[in-house]
């Protein structure tokens, strides 16, 4: 298949790029950068975009099977406004480059397939199922915003396939990623309450799902990219103090000292994202990491 995929240098596509070419696929990476349009190491090839002025080079959109939207700058930067208006710049302006050229040119691929986040629901301990009302904060707005997007492929013939993203475990990168130094010093805790509910799924697992929703026509609409097991803040930090073998006794980090450091931003650590993951399950894609422990196992196992 020839795919094109935005956000490609980013967590997610940094590692799902390699797991396309390995299955044989030809891999278009958008990119913002003039200079790296050419042919690159991995064997993908790079195609300038600037979706802040809906630029996308056409030819390279020509016999694709596949989308795969991915591009958005990271939330877990400082919300300054500065920084607040890319993170929604970022995210419409690429969905919309990409939708707008597909419908303009009459460029219909079998499947588009577009990130989104847990974000989207009101923080609650309930588990939030597709169909659960969206928030009305920041997070939610932003991302219903981003779906928004995506309206007009829903008049056409590809399937859609929308992911509603949990944390993602990685070691080096992602909410894992900044906490792991800590937790190494010996000096991981819970945060606020400890009794908020955290939603995640390992790298692999994600990237796993695109490969499955690539090639599997039954699989459309919304998804909850998330494990089944769902687990507080504590348990969630307890199981990292664990698989690093580090003791895990000091008190939480309390709420006012987390909202004094992070401003807002505090909301992706203190309120709970429980995603009903079930439509994943039944999808017919079996996760490779089904509980903390087994994911966290295999991210910090001594690579060979």
């Amino acid at each position: 298949m020839k795919i094109i995929i935005s956000g490609g240098s980013g967590l997610v596509g940094s590692r799902l790029i390699p797991m396309l070419l390995q299955q044989g696929h030809m891999v278009v990476n958008l990119t913002t950068n003039k200079s790296l349009t050419n042919v690159s190491k991995n064997g993908s090839v790079n195609s300038y975009w600037n979706p802040t002025k809906n630029e996308i080079d056409i030819n390279q959109l020509s016999g694709i099977d596949a989308v795969i939207n991915l591009a958005g700058y990271s939330v877990a930067n400082k919300w300054t406004d500065a920084n607040k208006d890319i993170m929604v710049r970022s995210r419409i302006d690429s969905t919309r480059t990409l939708v707008s050229a597909l419908s303009k040119h009459g460029i219909t691929p079998n499947v588009f397939i577009s990130a989104s986040a847990a974000g989207y629901y009101v923080a609650s301990d309930k588990p939030m199922a597709e169909n659960a009302a969206a928030g009305i904060d920041f997070l939610a707005t932003l991302t219903k915003d981003w779906e928004a997007e995506l309206e007009p492929m829903k008049q056409t013939a590809v399937r859609l396939v929308v992911m509603r993203i949990s944390v993602v475990l990685d070691a080096n990168e992602g909410a894992l990623g900044k906490m792991i130094p800590f937790f190494k010093l010996g000096l991981g805790s819970a945060v606020g309450s400890g009794k908020q509910l955290v939603s995640w799924i390992h790298l692999d697992d994600l990237c796993g799902f695109i490969l499955h929703a690539i090639n599997t026509a039954d699989v459309k609409g919304v998804y909850n990219l998330a494990s089944p097991q769902v687990l507080t803040n504590k348990a969630f930090s307890a199981g990292i103090a664990k698989a690093l073998h580090k003791p895990f006794f000091l008190p939480n980090i309390p709420t006012f000292i987390i909202k004094i450091i992070f401003g807002p931003m505090s909301a992706l650590v203190l309120q709970s994202r429980n995603l009903d993951s079930k439509r994943l399950t039944n999808s017919g894609y079996t996760l490779q990491f089904s509980s903390i422990d087994s994911a966290l196992s295999h991210i910090f196992a001594p690579k060979k």
